[in-house]
């Protein structure tokens, strides 16, 4: 099996080895969109909705036309051109058809008319024509022509200034840059049907103008001299005035300095941007707190200015990463970055963000400034000498786990029954044979008197204490903590308390409770009476004593001085 999907080497090897039935299957779920064979009309990248059924029906017929799609394309821009009145005599517009002459036009296709109000109507049909799966792997999201006309909304760009799409698929941005000469205008693009469509678009927008679009079939990742043309190799060390553009979201397999496609753009693009230049991204949320971003987000933040962060909604049918745009301009600044979200602008400092673990961008005031300073002043300890281990990965669940104890049984929790403090009854079991599973810790970690378990998914810290040495699936991870003054059980106090949650939160803001963050929480030193006060609640609460629940949050405010105001604050961050 041709392993073309995101779904690693290691992982497809391990389902053959354990007989997994339906591979094929697997990969077409939609957790694995990289081999979806749906077709999916992007209706949030319509600039007039009632432009919706007639539309559908147009892609309808062309579905049907059993052509590639680069013919039913190009055909479509022919009869588009002729829909717009270009003048087919014009120098440039014969350039461009003669570029393209080898091939064929689609006759029935000459006949079809496209709403002429669309901003890019034909960007529209081919991201309709393609297979869902296509379009993932190549990025193929276009931005929705709103955001784009609100991302220039800022800027008045002189008509000697350029601008750059590094990544400009079918010309959504360059369709909608405020300026009167399309010479300024640069796009590179890996997807030479998307440059077709970019140039005719182009042609189109400025019909008035006699100019060959500056539109390239090139990897503006790679040595930006490799284009189709090669008197363009000037442009290899070119920098722009502004820099706009929504790039592909994709892993770099083997690229630890850019593990994502999207952050290797935002790298280069900032190198490809002239002093005082502005540069416009969108990213997806977890830029702004995932670990692996951290040198960059430094980078940024150390020899750039940047100006707002913007958290917007899901705006790509199809994809659930949330969204979000970055400003950034090109001088050395330590002001405060402009942070929105649900319409209200926040003002955050750079040198907090800068002196904040991870270099976290996160939605912070004097009051969280204040409360973080707090645990740093007697934050004394953390868990870096604790004893870690991941969860069991079975390699197929629904062949090894049970859904009823049998003999040779035992229960097997997840990350679903895992609560703050006890762990729920298990829905689970299974007969531990380590040979038979694709990944697993040493016994002795499992089987250990006394261990925490906590979720690996999850918007807040969850921790449980076990001293069964029961067995985890890989939805739960294992602690054994070894934190000077402070025993197993007043540990929990604080790791499920409010305060710590809103501490893990703004320091590093992700849905997966990683080790290495984990290990920069600061714990205190306790005395012998505190850490027996906070042992003591636990095991009430192990008791099912939930009123001793409430006391534990109360201990810990009590413990770092925390004031009303800034509870209030806690509880509403959280």
């Amino acid at each position: 099996m041709e392993n073309n999907t995101k779904v690693s080497i290691a992982t497809t090897r391990n389902w053959k080895k354990l007989n997994v039935q339906n591979i094929d299957n697997k990969l077409k779920a939609r957790a694995n969109k990289t081999n979806s064979i749906k077709q999916i009309t992007p209706i949030e990248y319509f600039s007039d909705k009632e432009n919706i059924p007639n539309t559908q029906n147009i892609i309808e017929k062309l579905l049907k036309i059993n052509q590639p799609i680069i013919n039913i394309i190009f055909s479509l821009i022919n009869a588009y051109f002729k829909q717009k009145d270009i003048n087919f005599k014009k120098e440039n517009v014969k350039t461009f058809l003669s570029e393209y002459s080898h091939i064929n036009i689609i006759s029935s296709v000459l006949d079809i008319n496209l709403p002429t109000n669309e901003n890019d109507i034909l960007g529209l049909v081919y991201q309709s024509l393609c297979l869902e799966g296509e379009k993932n792997k190549a990025g193929m999201y276009y931005t929705p022509s709103d955001v784009v006309v609100e991302a220039f909304e800022s800027i008045k760009c002189k008509n000697t200034e350029t601008i750059l799409d590094p990544c400009c698929g079918s010309g959504g941005f360059l369709l909608n840059a405020p300026i009167e000469n399309p010479t300024q205008l640069y796009g590179f693009e890996v997807d030479p049907i998307a440059v077709m469509i970019c140039k005719a678009n182009l042609i189109v927008k400025y019909k008035d103008f006699e100019f060959n679009p500056q539109v390239f079939l090139c990897d503006f990742l790679s040595d930006i001299s490799l284009f189709d043309d090669p008197d363009t190799t000037s442009l290899k060390n070119k920098k722009f005035d502004y820099i706009f553009t929504n790039p592909p979201w994709g892993a770099i397999a083997n690229n630890k300095t850019y593990p994502d496609t999207y952050a290797y753009f935002l790298s280069k693009s900032l190198l490809s941007l002239k002093a005082k230049g502005f540069l416009f991204f969108i990213l997806p949320e977890s830029f702004l707190n995932v670990k692996a971003y951290s040198s960059l987000r430094l980078k940024i933040l150390s020899d750039y200015s940047v100006k707002k962060i913007a958290l917007m909604k899901n705006i790509f049918n199809g994809v659930s990463s949330k969204v979000i745009s970055i400003l950034i301009e090109n001088i050395k600044s330590n002001d405060t970055i402009d942070m929105v979200c649900d319409n209200k602008t926040y003002k955050v400092e750079n040198s907090h963000i800068i002196n904040s673990p991870n270099y976290v961008f996160s939605l912070t005031n004097d009051i969280d400034r204040k409360i973080l300073k707090k645990l740093e002043i007697k934050g004394k300890y953390n868990l870096e000498k604790s004893d870690w281990a991941l969860g069991i990965v079975t390699g197929s669940n629904k062949s090894i786990l049970l859904d009823k104890k049998i003999e040779n049984s035992e229960p097997i929790y997840t990350g679903k029954e895992i609560s703050a403090y006890m762990m729920l009854p298990p829905k689970k079991f299974i007969i531990y044979d380590r040979k038979t599973l694709q990944q697993v810790a040493k016994d002795e970690l499992y089987r250990t008197n006394e261990k925490l378990a906590y979720k690996f998914i999850s918007h807040k810290l969850v921790f449980a204490y076990d001293n069964t040495g029961s067995l985890f699936l890989n939805s739960a991870n294992i602690l054994i903590p070894k934190v000077p003054t402070i025993n197993i059980l007043a540990l929990l106090v604080f790791l499920n308390s409010e305060l710590f949650q809103y501490a893990y939160k703004l320091y590093f803001g992700e849905i997966k409770i990683l080790k290495s963050n984990l290990c920069q929480l600061q714990f205190p030193n306790l005395s012998l009476d505190e850490n027996k006060m906070f042992s003591n609640l636990t095991k009430n609460i192990l008791q099912n004593d939930n009123h001793s629940r409430e006391l534990a949050q109360k201990a810990i405010y009590d413990f770092y001085d925390i004031t009303d105001v800034e509870i209030k604050q806690i509880k509403e961050k959280i």
